[in-house]
C-alpha cells in the first residue's frame, strides 16, 4: 500500500489526563501499521504527578518498544493550539515527514488506521469515532469499559469488541469518503502541503475550543478540501485534558472563543446539531445503493434512529419546559399602561409538529430497502431518501434555533427580574389609571389607544393587511390558514389588519391582535377612519389584499391612493368566476374591474398555483403587468415509502375531509356503492352521521365501510396504512387552479388519489399518477407493485411544491421588503 512511502510526525497533547495517554501510547505501539510514524508528546504543564507519568510512558515505549519521537515538558500551559504547535513545528523540522496528524491524548486507535487514512490521498481527512460534534460521531453498539477503571490500563477494557468493530465498520462501508467542510481535530491527518500553506493553529483560542472551526476555515480559504473517511474508525473516551478544567472556567473560554472565532471571520457560528442527521444520512445512502448487505448496516441504522428519538425527545421537552417558564414570567410581569390598556399580547409561539413521526418515517424506510438482501435502491430512491432527510435536518435546526432563543429569553427575563426594585410612584399611579381603562369607552382607554395610533403613525414600519385577523378561533377556516402562513413571514414587521364591514360591533377602533400585530375595525362609512387608513398606507408604503374581495370599499380605495406605493394581490381563488357560478352577475363584475386593476397597477400579485398563473395570463394577456409569484401554503408531513400490502388482496381507500357540497360526497358514495367487496373504505370527518346517512344502507352495513372522525396526529398515523385516497372535484375553472391541501397530504403519505378529474392545479401538469372514479368502480385497481410506483412518482411532486414554495416565499419576502 501506498502507505509504506509516507512518514507521518503524529502530535498528541496532554493536559492532567496521564491514564489515557497510557492507553493511546499503547494502541500505538499495539496496533499494526504499514506506515512509518514518530510521536511529539507535549506535557500542558500537568500537576507533577501526571508529568512524571506522562513521561514515563512515554520514555518506557522509546526505550521497550522502539517508539520514535520527542517528549516536550511544558512549564506553562500552551492550550490546545500552543501544545499542538510546539509538535507541529518539532514535525516540519523533519524534511522526510510527509504528514502530520494531531491525535488527541484520550484515543484509542485501531488496526491500520493511519495506512487508511494515508492511502486515501488527501490533504485533510479525519476518521469516524464514537464521541464527536460534526458527521465523525456515530453510534455504537460496544461497551468498551468503565471509565473510571482507565488507571488500571488496558486490561480493564474489552479491547477485542473494539477491534472487531473497527474491522466490520471498515467491511460495511468500504471506499466511503466524503468530503466536509470542518474535522473535528481529536484526530486529523494532513499533508505536509498544507501545514506550510496554511499554517499553525492560532493561538488566541486558548486554551481549547473553536481554535479547529478557525483552521478549517483557514484550510478552506486556502482552496484545500477536507474529507471525513467513513470506513475508519477509531475510539475516542472525550474532553479528557480539556475536561480538566473547572466547568464554569470551561463555559467561559469557549464563550470568549466562540467571540473571537465570529469575530475573526464576520460571521456567527454555525451549529452542528443537524450533523448527526448527515451522519445518519451518509451511512444509510451508501448502505441502500449496495447490492451487498452486511448486518452492521441495519444494526447502525437502528442506532442511529434510537439516538435521534433521544435527541429530540429531549429537545422537545426542553422547549415545552422553556416555554412554559416563560409564559409563566410574563403573567408575573407588571405592564405599563399602554400594554394594560392594549391588552397583554406576546405572541404564543405556533404549534409545531413533532419530529418524531419524521424519524420513524424514515427508520422504517430505510429498514425496508436493507432487507432487501443482493437488491440495491435505484437512483431516484436515494435521491428521494436524501432529499427526505435533509428536509428534517432543516427541520431539527429550526428546533434547536427555536430552543436556544427561548433560553436566551428566560436568560433575559431571570437577569431583569433580579434587577426588579419597589414600585415607583408612577407605577403605582399606572396601575391606578388601569383599572379605568378596562372599559373602552372610558377617556383613558381611548387616550392611550389614540397613543398606540399615533405611535404607528409616526413611526411605524410595516405592512397594511385588507383582510380580518387570523385569531386562533379561525385557524381551520383554510382562508385564515393562509393570512396566517404569509402573517408569518413578517415577525419583526408592524402588521395592522384593516378588518372593513358595514356594521362593526360595540369594538375600540384599535385593538392589538399579538405582537408587532393590531386590527383596525373599520366602518364603512366613517370618513376619519378612511383619513387614518389612508395615513398608515403613505406612512408603511406596503398594503397586501387577501382577496379581491377586499378590494371594493372606500377604505382599500383610500390606501391605493398613497404615493409610492407597494401592493400585492394575493389572489386566493377564481372569486369572479365563483359569483357568476351563483348568477351573481353584478358582484362579478364589481371583482372583475379589482383584479383587472390588480394585474395592471399591483407591485406583485400571489398566486397558489402555476395554472392559476396561467389562467390570469390567458385572461387578461397584455394587461398583466404585475409580477405573479406561485406560492402554496401547506405544511408537509411525510408517511412512509415502505412497502404496503394489501390486506386480503383489498387496499384501503381513505376520504379525509368534510362533506360540503363540493366535496361531492354523492359521487364518493356512489363508487363505494358498486366496488364495496374491493376494498376497505375508511370515511373521516368531523360530520360522521352525515357521511353515514350520505350512503346506503347495504353500505352503512357492510364491515368493510368504516366512518369515524380523528385529530390531525391520529389521521397522519392513519395514512401510513392506506393505498388510495378520493379527491373527487368537478371539472371547473375553480379547482383547475387550485392547490388542495388534501392532495399534497396524499402525495406526501404515499397515497394513490382517485379522481373524477385530473385537471386540479399543477398536479396534472407535474405528471400525477392516480386511478380514475370508473376504473376504480369497475375493480381495475393497480396492484399492490404498480401502485408502489405511482406513490413514489407522486412524492417527486410534493418535492417541487416544497421548492417553489421556498421559492415564493422568498420572493414575497424580498418584494415587500
Amino acid at each position: 500500500m501506498n502507505s509504506k512511502k509516507a512518514r507521518v510526525g503524529i502530535v498528541i497533547v496532554t493536559f492532567n489526563s496521564a491514564e489515557v495517554f497510557a492507553l493511546a501510547i499503547e494502541s500505538l505501539i499495539k496496533t499494526r501499521s504499514d506506515t512509518e510514524f514518530v510521536v511529539a508528546a507535549i506535557d500542558n504543564a500537568s500537576r507533577p504527578a501526571e508529568r512524571a507519568a506522562v513521561q514515563a510512558t512515554f520514555e518506557h515505549a522509546v526505550a521497550e518498544h522502539g517508539l520514535q519521537g520527542k517528549f516536550f515538558q511544558q512549564d506553562k500551559n500552551l492550550g490546545f493550539s500552543g501544545g499542538n504547535n510546539i509538535g507541529i513545528q518539532y514535525c516540519l523540522a523533519d524534511s522526510t515527514i510527509t504528514h502530520i496528524c494531531l491525535l488527541n491524548s484520550d484515543v484509542i486507535v485501531t488496526d491500520h488506521w493511519l495506512d487508511y487514512l494515508v492511502a486515501a490521498g488527501k490533504d485533510a481527512i479525519g476518521p469516524l469515532t464514537n464521541a464527536s460534534n460534526n458527521e465523525q460521531g456515530i453510534p455504537i453498539p460496544y461497551h468498551l469499559g468503565d471509565r473510571n477503571r482507565l488507571g488500571e490500563g488496558s486490561a480493564a477494557l474489552d479491547m477485542p469488541v473494539l477491534t472487531e468493530f473497527a474491522i466490520r465498520r471498515r467491511e460495511g462501508w468500504l471506499g466511503l469518503t466524503v468530503d466536509s467542510d470542518f474535522l473535528s481535530y481529536y484526530c486529523v491527518l494532513f499533508s505536509r502541503e498544507l501545514i506550510e500553506s496554511v499554517g499553525t493553529l492560532d493561538e488566541r483560542f486558548f486554551p481549547g475550543a473553536y481554535e479547529d472551526d478557525d483552521h478549517c476555515v483557514r484550510i478552506l480559504q486556502g482552496g484545500f478540501k477536507m474529507y471525513v473517511a467513513r470506513d475508519v474508525y477509531i475510539h475516542h473516551w472525550g474532553s479528557a485534558s480539556f475536561g480538566k478544567l473547572d466547568v464554569v472556567e470551561a463555559q467561559g473560554f469557549a464563550a470568549q472563543n466562540r467571540a473571537r472565532f465570529e469575530e475573526k471571520h464576520g460571521r456567527a457560528w454555525l451549529d452542528r446539531t443537524r450533523l448527526s442527521v448527515t451522519a445518519w444520512m451518509q451511512d444509510s445512502l451508501f448502505a441502500i445503493a449496495s447490492p451487498k448487505r452486511f448486518p452492521i448496516h441495519l444494526e447502525t441504522h437502528h442506532l442511529y434512529a434510537r439516538q435521534m428519538r433521544t435527541l429530540v425527545e429531549g429537545l422537545e421537552a426542553y422547549s415545552k419546559h422553556l416555554g412554559g417558564e416563560i409564559a409563566r414570567r410574563q403573567t408575573e410581569q407588571l405592564n405599563d399602561l399602554r400594554s394594560l390598556v392594549m391588552g397583554r399580547h406576546v405572541d404564543q409561539p405556533a404549534s409545531v409538529a413533532s419530529l418524531l413521526p419524521a424519524i420513524n418515517s424514515l427508520d422504517t424506510d430505510i429498514e425496508l430497502y436493507l432487507s432487501a438482501d443482493g437488491q440495491s435502491a435505484s437512483p431516484e430512491a436515494v435521491q428521494r431518501m436524501k432529499v427526505r432527510f435533509e428536509s428534517f435536518a432543516d427541520e431539527l435546526d429550526a428546533l434547536v434555533a427555536r430552543t436556544s432563543g427561548m433560553a436566551r429569553e428566560l436568560t433575559a427575563m431571570q437577569a431583569a427580574k433580579s434587577q426588579d426594585k419597589p414600585l415607583s410612584l408612577k407605577q403605582r399611579v399606572t396601575n391606578r389609571l388601569a383599572r379605568a381603562a378596562q372599559f373602552p369607552t372610558s377617556k383613558v382607554s381611548r387616550l392611550v389607544r389614540g397613543y398606540e395610533l399615533l405611535q404607528l403613525l409616526r413611526h411605524g414600519d410595516g405592512i397594511l393587511f385588507f383582510a380580518p385577523y387570523p385569531t386562533k378561533e379561525r385557524e381551520r377556516d383554510g382562508y385564515f390558514q393562509r393570512v396566517k402562513a404569509i402573517d408569518s413571514l413578517f415577525p419583526s414587521k408592524h402588521r395592522v389588519y384593516c378588518d372593513v364591514r358595514d356594521h362593526v360591533e360595540a369594538k375600540p377602533f384599535i385593538e392589538r391582535a399579538a405582537h408587532n400585530a393590531w386590527v383596525l375595525n373599520i366602518h364603512l362609512r366613517s370618513r376619519n377612519q378612511r383619513r387614518v387608513v389612508a395615513l398608515l398606507a403613505r406612512r408603511f408604503k406596503r398594503v397586501y389584499f387577501h382577496s379581491v374581495l377586499r378590494m371594493p370599499n372606500a377604505a382599500a380605495e383610500a390606501a391605493l391612493r398613497a404615493p409610492g406605493l407597494k401592493w400585492v394581490l394575493d389572489v386566493h381563488g377564481v372569486v369572479p368566476e365563483e359569483f357568476r357560478m351563483h348568477n351573481d352577475f353584478f358582484s362579478a363584475r364589481i371583482h372583475d374591474d379589482c383584479e383587472r386593476m390588480a394585474v395592471e397597477k399591483a407591485s406583485r400579485v400571489i398566486v397558489v398555483s402555476q395554472a392559476m398563473g396561467n389562467y390570469l395570463a390567458h385572461k387578461y394577456r397584455e394587461l398583466l403587468r404585475a409580477k405573479v409569484i406561485v406560492l402554496p401554503i401547506f405544511a408537509l408531513e411525510e408517511g412512509s415509502e415502505g412497502a404496503r400490502p394489501y390486506k386480503d388482496g383489498r387496499p384501503t381507500v381513505i376520504y379525509a375531509g368534510g362533506t360540503q357540497k363540493w366535496q361531492n360526497v354523492p359521487a364518493m358514495m356512489n363508487v363505494v356503492a358498486r366496488a364495496l367487496d374491493h376494498a376497505d373504505w375508511w370515511m373521516y370527518t368531523p360530520d360522521v352521521e352525515v357521511m353515514r346517512n350520505a350512503a346506503a344502507p347495504e353500505v352503512q352495513n357492510h364491515p368493510n365501510f368504516h366512518v369515524a372522525s380523528a385529530t390531525r396526529a391520529e389521521l397522519n398515523e392513519v395514512y401510513q396504512q392506506c393505498h388510495f385516497g378520493f379527491i373527487l372535484r368537478d371539472d371547473m375553472v375553480v379547482n383547475h387552479v387550485s392547490c388542495p391541501t388534501k392532495l399534497i397530504e396524499y402525495l406526501a403519505f404515499g397515497i394513490v388519489p382517485i379522481v373524477d378529474t385530473p385537471n386540479i392545479g399543477d398536479f396534472n401538469t407535474y405528471g400525477m399518477r392516480y386511478v380514475s372514479v370508473e376504473d376504480f368502480a369497475k375493480g381495475l385497481i393497480p396492484d399492490a407493485a404498480t401502485r408502489m410506483e405511482m406513490a413514489a412518482h407522486n412524492r417527486t411532486i410534493c418535492e417541487r411544491l416544497v421548492e417553489q414554495k421556498a421559492t415564493g416565499e422568498k420572493e414575497l419576502i424580498e418584494a415587500l421588503t
